[in-house]
């Protein structure tokens, strides 16, 4: 006689299955956008106290991030164009080609802060640094050199669910009265305006734009309806686990995140166990970034340069420009070897410097989005355009 059980558990885990390979680059272009930097600069964020002030700007850029991948979406849709070569369409070639020459550079910035966060909790399991830095160039090297791009997304989307390992860090925490009053107190100070820069450009970071352009002309976005939920699935997921470690960051400890390794100063001010939790999430999180930006930026670069493109479906790190690609996470992960690497403030500096290139980004993005020329009936209409421009 059977009681039916296994049964019921493999269609959970089929329908689960299923629900994960229906989720599209939206959802994974914001769960990788919460990368090792950011969740790093999460918490030195949420460190510094005055938590009413970054959790308000979270919620505050919801929105606006919606707002902007949206528009990224319907521009996409409107032309079945990779993104540069709309650029150099409207723009001219230079354009296109010095947009993705300052773009490169500053993703090369972030892809550190990835490496920086995966080495950091690797070596917080006791791997030795350069052990470490080495597995973790070799893990996203690997699954980089996939020759499908939607192959490459339903791992990364399977492997996302490390980044659940933040919440119960976060309940592991027991903070004092004093932690809880000190994280809500504090008022605007000279802190503030920088470590805000930060979050935004946590928020919306320019690869995202390619990214989120790429994957339509990729063929793995079918309409308008189904990518404007994924982005709102992936912008709660995003804004819901930045939360969460902003959280960590304000009731860990009265102090500030100090030193190399931000895990050490959470280990010595919450625990062991939400430290070895915590760096589960980061390599997750440095992983599936490291993965999404250099792919994302070998697309931007191979569009603007090349006049032969590969197949939609294929990824741009395969062909002649895989030697770009190659080299560009061999040079990242080699400056992570240097011993006085200032974590904190490069995790905070990387995320800043995108968010003052956004400007340009979105000026060019909406250009292109008014243009009956290019979009058609999907242009942009005057509502939208005032308050993109806002």
């Amino acid at each position: 006689m059977t009681t039916g059980k296994p049964a019921t558990s493999h269609f959970f885990i089929r329908r689960i299955m299923l629900w994960f390979l229906a989720l599209g680059p939206g959802v994974l272009g914001m769960v990788a956008d919460n990368d090792a930097g950011g969740m790093l600069s999460y918490l030195v964020t949420g460190s510094h106290n005055h938590l009413p002030w970054f959790v308000l700007a979270l919620f505050i850029m919801a929105p606006i991030t919606f707002l902007i991948q949206d528009l990224a979406l319907q521009v996409a849709l409107a032309t079945h164009l990779p993104y540069s070569q709309i650029i150099a369409h409207k723009f001219g070639s230079g354009t296109a080609k010095f947009n993705a020459i300052i773009l490169h550079f500053l993703n090369m910035m972030i892809l550190i802060t990835e490496f920086i966060g995966m080495t950091s909790a690797l070596d917080f399991w006791g791997v030795p640094w350069n052990r470490g830095l080495i597995a973790s160039f070799l893990v996203v090297l690997a699954v980089t050199l996939f020759r499908h791009v939607r192959q490459m997304e339903h791992l990364l989307l399977m492997l996302a669910v490390a980044n659940l390992a933040f919440i119960p860090a976060l309940f592991l925490l027991h903070p004092s009265i004093h932690t809880w009053h000190k994280a809500l107190s504090g008022g605007f100070n000279h802190h503030i305006p920088f470590l805000l820069l930060s979050l935004a450009g946590n928020a919306i970071t320019p690869w995202m734009i390619f990214w989120q352009q790429n994957a339509v002309w990729a063929g793995n976005v079918k309409n308008l309806s189904s990518g404007e939920k994924d982005i709102r699935t992936g912008i709660l997921a995003q804004v819901f686990m930045a939360t969460v470690v902003i959280l960590i960051g304000a009731l860990a400890a009265p102090v500030a995140v100090s030193g190399r390794n931000p895990l050490l100063w959470l280990q010595h001010y919450g625990s062991t166990t939400v430290a070895g939790l915590f760096a589960v999430g980061l390599f997750d999180a440095g992983f599936l970034a490291a993965s999404t930006i250099s792919v994302s930026s070998a697309w931007m670069v191979q569009e603007a340069f090349s006049q032969k493109l590969l197949a939609p479906n294929t990824s741009p790190t395969q062909g002649r420009f895989s030697i770009l690609h190659i080299a560009t996470l061999s040079v990242t992960a080699a400056v992570v070897l240097s011993p006085h690497l200032p974590t904190a403030s490069l995790a905070l500096w990387s995320q800043a410097l995108g968010a003052l290139w956004m400007p340009i980004t979105l000026a060019m993005l909406g250009l292109i989005a008014r243009d009956p020329q290019i979009m058609g009936q999907m242009a942009m209409p005057r509502r939208r355009q005032f308050l993109l421009g806002s």
